[in-house]
């Protein structure tokens, strides 16, 4: 019976351990869950923020080996390419024009599935977010290209 005893002290010691930890936020998924911000090669993502009003700061640069013209970046959660792309809830740049190497701070509004506005999010919380951006290859003496990209974001939002 003692035997039994000093297990059960023991079980109970450790679900108290567990359940403090809990409550501290040490064991709290929210907390564990990483940020990440990943596009194909030549564009990348360098720094980024979400205010709680959905609105992304969000800093790329670009590697593609020439000169690029940055005209637009959409933040949505459609995983496929939204209807009325750069119509509604995308920012359109003035044209920002980038050497290989540069980048450059540009600012948009995140939206829902449906182009509206999501609610404001709650400090901590994570979104996962897809991230369109339109820009342009202007090569001296070739043919200007049109590019749109598509990134994945997890930002928690600050």
């Amino acid at each position: 019976m003692e035997y039994l005893m000093t297990y059960g002290w023991a079980i109970l010691v450790i679900i108290i351990v567990i359940a403090v930890l809990f409550y501290i936020g040490v064991l709290n998924p929210r907390n564990v869950t990483p940020t990440s911000c990943t596009f194909p090669p030549g564009i990348s993502c360098t720094s980024y923020k979400l205010d709680t009003n959905n609105t992304l700061n969000i800093r790329i640069g670009q590697s593609v080996g020439h000169r690029i013209n940055l005209t637009g970046i959409n933040c949505t959660l459609n995983t496929t390419r939204p209807p009325g792309f750069f119509d509604n809830g995308t920012t359109i740049l003035p044209t920002r024009p980038m050497n290989s190497g540069d980048s450059a701070s540009m600012q948009t509004v995140c939206v829902g599935e449906d182009g509206q506005t999501l609610d404001d999010g709650n400090t901590g919380d994570t979104m996962r977010f897809r991230i369109w951006v339109h820009y342009s290859e202007v090569d001296p003496g070739a043919p200007i290209i049109d590019r749109v990209i598509v990134g994945d974001m997890a930002v928690r939002y600050e």
